[in-house]
């Protein structure tokens, strides 16, 4: 064989080995049903016509890579959902503006997280960092920056009490069928209202392009699947047979720049738990 050609498929095929060495990135969601059914809840009783797109993409932050940290909850729930919601109502779009205001993810991982959880590899709980937000606040990303794993929040205390939510919701319950949890979480997207959800996701989802649809073979009920957070920030019936928008903490490399869309069908299958901030 010609010595370049080998050097060629040595070359490639060691830059190949080494993408498939690399490790999956972290989740960090703990499941907490009897919590989640304890929370208020709303059913959705209007049948009234939903807009048939909706998007809040212009109020999102710059994407961010969660990497070897669990800490998934607290960028769905203070990076992304909280940050989109506080430039909404500043009318911020400009992107640079929006990540000066931006939210930690670190200050609520690290209040919410076990005390001995020194490398910050266990998950929390949306309902536990929900509560955070609600009773003791949250602090912008500049005065505590990602990563931030085991520093103590006590400096941050008194300007995070500035950024409280008033309060948290479900949006469905468990045992809500399908078309239940899509409508309830359209609905509270066409309110103004993006939403934080629970799913469990398989291996197909680390491997998402524009789209995620679920391989053959992916099964919720799979008690070895990892939960994941993330925020949803839009919906349109018109792609992919009806999908909703999804921002992750995979960094900018995984699928769509970061973004996602989730058919209807999928997410409804996946998905756990859906909450809205009040």
């Amino acid at each position: 064989m010609n010595p370049r050609i080998w050097f060629a498929l040595l070359f490639f095929g060691s830059l190949a080995l080494k993408g498939l060495a690399q490790p999956l990135p972290k989740t960090g969601l703990v499941f907490d049903d009897e919590a989640y059914e304890q929370l208020p809840y709303e059913p959705v009783l209007t049948k009234a016509p939903l807009p048939a797109r909706v998007s809040y993409e212009a109020y999102c932050p710059s994407i961010q890579a969660q990497g070897p940290y669990s800490t998934c909850v607290g960028f769905a729930c203070g990076y992304y959902l909280q940050t989109i919601l506080e430039a909404k109502a500043r009318g911020l779009n400009k992107r640079a503006m929006i990540d000066q205001l931006a939210f930690s993810p670190s200050y609520l991982y690290e209040k919410a997280k076990v005390q001995q959880d020194y490398s910050c590899t266990e998950g929390v709980s949306l309902v536990k960092v929900l509560q955070i937000m609600q009773q003791v606040g949250n602090t912008p990303m500049r005065s505590f920056p990602y990563p931030a794993c085991g520093q103590k929040t006590a400096r941050a205390d008194q300007l995070a009490a500035r950024f409280r939510i008033k309060g948290f919701e479900r949006i469905f319950k468990l045992q809500d069928p399908d078309a239940v949890k899509i409508r309830s979480l359209k609905k509270s997207l066409a309110e103004g209202k993006p939403s934080v959800i629970g799913m469990v996701i398989p291996a197909s989802f680390y491997y998402t392009k524009k789209v995620w649809q679920a391989a053959p073979g992916d099964n919720p009920q799979n008690p070895d699947l990892k939960g994941h957070a993330l925020c949803i920030i839009g919906y349109d019936d018109d792609l992919h047979g009806g999908a909703f928008r999804v921002i992750n903490s995979f960094g900018n490399d995984w699928a769509d720049h970061g973004f996602c869309w989730i058919t209807y069908r999928d997410l409804a299958r996946f998905v756990k738990y859906g909450f809205v901030s009040n």
